[in-house]
């Protein structure tokens, strides 16, 4: 698998080539789109925004070097999920970072029988930039401020130990705003996306497996 960047006149563009078919679902529900067997996604260099990372250039260089060497690791779907969230819980611990456990590795920190293809952390929005500064090394997509055209304002990607690891911010999900469920995991305080909102979704995405899992916990405790 070869991973690299480039930049067009409107775009920097994340590419993949030759990955192996084992790897396509991992790649495509990381958002890249497949064309002639190459998977790409783009981020726009718009002009006005106001963290502006794609003036930087030695913060695109960092993201190029980085995608590069950490991709074909990230995009193999292998990973130890408790040994990322250790190490997560661990510097955010460390660094005064609040921040909050989302998607299905909420479900792993209570003791649900699945494996979660990514790791989804959602940050204070007075962190979210502390978090790019402390993990440099493992930055493979920008830190952004999207103005509100996305899903949620803030968001950025890190590879760490090959798992993907999408951490997000606004507003609306800050504790302050969001009703979170507190538990102690590997002891830390940890705060999670209640097992209730997780299964409403999981049913209506159909996904049949997570919510059996979901089942067989509830019957356990």
């Amino acid at each position: 698998m070869k991973c690299y960047c480039y930049e067009s006149n409107d775009d920097f563009v994340f590419c993949i080539e030759n990955a192996e078919a084992e790897h396509e679902d991992v790649i495509l529900h990381a958002w890249f789109e497949k064309a002639d067997d190459i998977y790409t996604k783009k981020y726009p260099m718009q002009s006005g925004v106001d963290d502006a990372w794609y003036k930087k250039n030695e913060y695109k260089e960092l993201i190029k070097c980085n995608f590069a060497k950490l991709g074909p690791s990230m995009f193999s779907g292998k990973f130890v999920w408790k040994n990322v969230m250790v190490l997560l819980a661990q510097k955010f611990s460390e660094n005064g970072i609040e921040w909050y456990v989302f998607g299905s590795g909420s479900e792993k920190v209570m003791g649900v029988d699945i494996q979660p293809n990514d790791i989804d952390i959602i940050i204070h929005t007075k962190d979210f930039y502390k978090v790019n500064d402390l993990f440099l090394d493992a930055v493979v997509e920008p830190f952004v401020d999207n103005k509100g055209t996305w899903l949620v304002r803030y968001f950025g990607r890190l590879c760490i130990d090959g798992a993907i690891v999408d951490i997000v911010a606004d507003e609306k999900m800050n504790i302050e705003n969001h009703h979170y469920d507190k538990v102690v995991w590997n002891g830390y305080d940890v705060f999670i996306e209640p097992l209730k909102t997780r299964y409403a979704l999981e049913q209506k995405r159909g996904r049949a497996e997570r919510l059996k899992a979901m089942h067989e916990y509830m019957d356990r405790n």
